[in-house]
C-alpha cells in the first residue's frame, strides 16, 4: 500500500499564519486572551492541490495476500519469562531449559489453512473435546490467546538447541543438505485422526496424520517419500551437531514413514483409552469427510533459530529420477 504524499507547503504555510502566532504574547491582537484566535478555513477547488481524496464510491477492492516472509517476521510468541514457569503456559514445561547464549531451534513445514479450512479444523477440535468429556481439557492449536488464526506445521526435527558459535554454520549446512536432497515442491493430504503421546512430557497431542498426495490410491513402498527424504537430510545435519534426531529410534522400519502429522490440539495427562479413542471417530463424520481431499502444499522447509525464521525453498516442477540407492536410504533412519 503506497503512503499518502502530503505537500510540505501546506504545513509550512499554516505554521506561519499570522492568526496563529501574533497577539497572544506581544499584545498585537486586541482580542481577550481567553478567546483563542479564530482558525481560517482553507478553501480549495475540489480538484486543486489542497483537495482531500474522496472516499471510493464502489466496493473496496480485494487486498493482495500477505507475502510468506511476513509470517516469518512474527513467528515467535512474546517471552514472558526466562524461568520455566508452567503457570504461564497452561501447565506445559520447557523441554530444553533456557540457557543464555543458546538458541532453541526447530525444522518444520509450515501450513496456513484457508479460512474455511481453519473453521472446519477448529470445529473438529471442539467436537473431539466434547467426545473425551470433562476428564481433561483439550486445548486448541488453531488460534492464539487473542483469537487470531495460527499456522500449523509438520515437524522435521525435535526441539534442538544451538549455540551462538554454531548457529550460522548449522543454517548453512541444513540449507545445503535440503537442496542436495533433490526433493521438489509437493503436497500432502490428511489421512486420519490420532492421539500422539509425547515421549518427553505428559502431553498428548491430537494430530492429523498425513500422506503424500502422490501416493494416495497407489501401492507404494512409502506413503511419504518426499518427507522421508527431507527428514533423512535433516537428521544427518542435526546429528552432526550432536543434537537429538527425529523418529530415528522407531522400532519398525515403516513407523517413521507413518509418523508425520499436523498437531491441532493437546491435553495434559490424557488417558489414551476406549473413551478417548472413540472421540477420534469424529474424523469420519459427514461434516469432516472433506478433510481427506485437502492438499497441504510443501513449498519449502522453515528453519527457526531463536526468533529468526529462514525459509529454504524447494525447487518447483516435476521431480527428477532418483537413484535406487538413494531410494533405499529412505528407510535407513
Amino acid at each position: 500500500m503506497a503512503l499518502v504524499d502530503y505537500s510540505s507547503s501546506s504545513s509550512s504555510s499554516s505554521s506561519s499564519s499570522p492568526s496563529s502566532t501574533a497577539g497572544v504574547s506581544d499584545g498585537e491582537d486586541d482580542r481577550p486572551l481567553s478567546a483563542p484566535p479564530a482558525k481560517r478555513r482553507k478553501r480549495s477547488r475540489p480538484d486543486g492541490p489542497g483537495a482531500l481524496p474522496s472516499a471510493p464510491s464502489g466496493p473496496e477492492p480485494n487486498m493482495p495476500p500477505l507475502p510468506p516472509a511476513f509470517h516469518d517476521s512474527y513467528a515467535s510468541a512474546v517471552r514472558h519469562s526466562v524461568v520455566d514457569d508452567p503457570a504461564l503456559h497452561q501447565g506445559r514445561k520447557r523441554l530444553i531449559p533456557h540457557i543464555v547464549g543458546n538458541w532453541p531451534s526447530h525444522l518444520y513445514v509450515e501450513w496456513h489453512p484457508l479460512a474455511d479450512q481453519h473453521e472446519k479444523l477448529a470445529r473438529l477440535v471442539r467436537t473431539v473435546g466434547e467426545g473425551i468429556g470433562s476428564r481433561v481439557e483439550l486445548h486448541s492449536f488453531m488460534t492464539s490467546d487473542l483469537g487470531a488464526p495460527l499456522p500449523l506445521h509438520v515437524s522435521l526435527s525435535r526441539p534442538i538447541s544451538l549455540t551462538t558459535s554454531n548457529k550460522d554454520r548449522f543454517l548453512d549446512h541444513i540449507s545445503s543438505a535440503l537442496r542436495a536432497s533433490a526433493v521438489r515442491q509437493f503436497s500432502v493430504c490428511p489421512t486420519r485422526l490420532a492421539w500422539h503421546k509425547s515421549p518427553d512430557s505428559n502431553r498428548t497431542f491430537l494430530v492429523l496424520q498425513v500422506a503424500s498426495s502422490s501416493t494416495l490410491g497407489r501401492a507404494t513402498a512409502s506413503s511419504n517419500p518426499e518427507l522421508m527424504r527431507l527428514l533423512h537430510a535433516c537428521n544427518d545435519v542435526v546429528q552432526s551437531f550432536n543434537q537429538p534426531v527425529l523418529y530415528q529410534n522407531q522400532a519398525r522400519r515403516d513407523s517413521a514413514d507413518e509418523a508425520f502429522h499436523v498437531s491441532i490440539g493437546w491435553a495434559l495427562d490424557l488417558p489414551v483409552d476406549e473413551e478417548s479413542g472413540k472421540a477420534l471417530e469424529a474424523f469420519g463424520r459427514e461434516q469432516f469427510r472433506a478433510l481427506g481431499s485437502w492438499k497441504i502444499p510443501v513449498p519449502g522447509v522453515k528453519v527457526k533459530i531463536g526468533n529468526v525464521v529462514s525459509h529454504i525453498t524447494l525447487p518447483s516442477g516435476a521431480a527428477s529420477a532418483v537413484s535406487k540407492s538413494l531410494s533405499n536410504s529412505f528407510f535407513a533412519l
